[in-house]
């Protein structure tokens, strides 16, 4: 399970910014929405809203970056020229090792101009049950400062040999000789980048789902069945055919949305069926876009909760009806949920006015002015300053501007100039 994500000078944001599962030990309320591992409480779902443009996928690509970086991958340079600041960007992820090395804090620094890592640093944390910590560096790198050390041991000499533009871990051999002892810690952060699924409910595929219909599990797709019938009452069963269906010449339109035509094969959308009323018909012409969307989502949703992984939706509520968002959220925050954990982007304000949904420390915001974007956390919005109180009017506060500046658009300005100047030249 993931406790933290921090990050500094990344693309919008300038400042040191910190996106935490750490649960509020204060908030009493909704108690099952976290679960405890190792002496610490971890929420299971954060959702993080804000204007347009503010830097809510901002957010979501850096998860891709830290993924991209565990797996040792070169990922898309993070050009800082254009924001006028310093090249390099800080990142760090807090995470639970689920083969027993316990919680893990991840720490790198990443050169845009140079393409490289000139700082890194792995540390293992113990906490006790009055939740102090117990922290222990594993390895540091620090190019600039002639700085290598593995657990308490000065390996400096090495520096200088290490390939400066991949990752500490995947510039040393952890299988044997002198960094053997990183072998675990390697693995970690694989399982780690293995562990968060990253979607977008304006291009989702439908990838998932189908190799599930298509294969053994018959818990997984029973789940995904159910999921489904539950989302579309007018649902009896979805299913995946031996035999395609046949296209009609009424069939030959274009797919809508050009995420929901991105099979792996073409003959795998017509094996899709959908039953209504008895009758199974071609889900992939006859299922509206929601629909389709939760067949998709389906899947991941699964695996996330009974594998223990991450999943990152961006705008959650593309597309989908508020109650289907709630039953997705929901799923992730009861009690039978132990494991897997939920990030989701939206600007479904029912959700944040839900009193029985997310506590205030779930709720994230997107605070942005000319100069910078900052993430805001609701539980730092105090009663005594006049913030909410727990399960109290989100809604009325948030569009009130008490939590970031809330775009209020009108266009009959330029109705008027349109009208005005057509007016003109009909004088003409």
């Amino acid at each position: 399970m993931i406790l933290n994500i921090s990050f500094n000078n990344y693309r919008l944001f300038k400042g040191a910014n910190d996106l935490s599962f750490a649960a509020d030990l204060r908030t009493r309320k909704l108690l099952s929405n976290s679960v405890c591992r190792d002496n610490k409480n971890v929420l299971k779902c954060l959702g993080l809203y804000g204007e347009n443009n503010g830097g809510k996928t901002n957010v979501v690509a850096l998860i891709g970056i830290l993924q991209s970086v565990l797996l040792g991958e070169q990922i898309r340079p993070i050009n800082r020229s254009v924001f006028g600041d310093s090249p390099i960007s800080d990142f760090s992820i807090t995470f639970r090792d689920e083969s027993g090395l316990g919680w893990l804090r991840y720490e790198v620094s990443y050169d845009s101009a140079s393409g490289s890592y000139p700082r890194e640093r792995m540390s293992s944390i113990k906490f006790y049950d009055n939740g102090a910590p117990l922290t222990r560096v594993v390895f540091e790198k620090d190019v600039a400062q002639k700085v290598l050390h593995l657990f308490d041991e000065d390996k400096s000499m090495y520096l200088n040999l290490l390939p400066v533009t991949r990752p500490f871990l995947y510039s040393v051999k952890t299988d044997e000789g002198e960094f053997a002892s990183l072998s675990p810690y390697f693995d970690a952060t694989r399982a780690l980048a293995a562990s968060i699924e990253i979607i977008r409910m304006y291009n989702i595929p439908i990838k998932k789902t189908l190799g599930v219909l298509k294969g053994t599990d018959s818990k997984q797709q029973g789940f995904i069945r159910s999921f489904v019938k539950s989302a579309d009452l007018a649902i009896e069963d979805f299913s995946y055919e031996k035999k395609p269906f046949s296209q009609s010449d009424e069939e030959n339109d274009e797919i809508a949305e050009e995420a929901l035509a991105k099979y792996v094969d073409i003959q795998d959308a017509f094996r899709l069926a959908t039953t209504y009323n008895g009758s199974k018909v071609p889900s992939f012409f006859y299922d509206s876009s929601g629909t389709k969307k939760i067949e998709a989502i389906a899947s991941y949703v699964y695996e996330s909760i009974v594998k223990g992984k991450l999943l990152v939706v961006d705008e959650l509520d593309n597309g989908l009806h508020f109650h289907l968002t709630r039953a997705i959220v929901s799923a992730f925050n009861n009690l039978a949920n132990e494991k897997g954990q939920l990030l989701f982007t939206s600007h479904d304000l029912l959700l944040i006015d839900c009193k029985n949904l997310l506590r205030k420390d779930q709720i994230y915001f997107i605070e942005r002015d000319k100069e910078a974007a900052r993430l805001f956390c609701l539980k730092e919005a105090t009663v005594a300053e006049g913030g909410p109180r727990e399960g109290g009017a989100l809604l009325k506060h948030y569009q009130k501007g008490s939590f970031g500046k809330v775009p209020m658009p009108s266009f009959i300005k330029e109705i008027l100039v349109l009208r005005d100047e057509d007016d003109q030249r009909g004088e003409r």
